[in-house]
């Protein structure tokens, strides 16, 4: 299924088709990491990308407007082409995977990812790696402020000089 959704992503034209697709393909990677007994990461990957990066993606898709026109299929000698290679090298890719691991039993798992190891490792080993990675959010935070407020303050609308002169003038005169 994982497979399937990730082929749809790249093939479908229609980006909220592709964007749903997308969505399964997370989900199913998600799925990968609870069948490895990493529950934690897969909690990780559902929410960031299935979460986060999907809203963007839609909202970003949603401002571009993409006009109609561009969303119609053509199909060429170059696309068939493309799909009877794209076939060919998956299916030997397959059988060269079946031929060097088909017999082998899969080792025995030990749970991976747990709550506890990673925050053991991300506050002993890794402290300045995630300290560093917290610095540059909120760089990005700050920077992100500053342009949106940027753009808010460019929107007033400006004054007129001569209203301060007025202002001033009768200051000066009650004096």
């Amino acid at each position: 299924v994982g497979v399937i959704s990730a082929i749809r992503v790249v093939t479908n034209r229609n980006i909220v088709h592709a964007a749903l697709f997308l969505l399964l393909t997370f989900f199913c990677v998600g799925a990968m990491y609870v069948m490895m007994r990493a529950e934690l990461l897969a909690a990780v990957q559902v929410l960031v990308y299935a979460g986060a990066v999907m809203v963007l993606f839609l909202f970003a898709s949603l401002i571009i407007n993409i006009p109609r026109a561009l969303q119609l299929r053509q199909w060429n000698r170059q696309s068939v082409l493309a799909v009877i290679m794209a076939g060919v090298t998956g299916f030997c890719m397959i059988l060269a995977t079946v031929r060097a691991f088909g017999g082998l039993e899969a080792p025995e798992m030990k749970p991976l990812g747990t709550p506890r190891a990673v925050g053991q490792l991300v506050f002993s080993e890794y402290i300045l790696p995630f300290e560093l990675a917290s610095l540059v959010l909120l760089a990005a935070m700050v920077g992100a402020i500053y342009l949106a407020r940027g753009a808010a303050d460019e929107e007033d609308t400006p004054v007129d000089q001569a209203d301060y002169a007025a202002v001033g003038d009768d200051q000066n005169e009650s004096v």
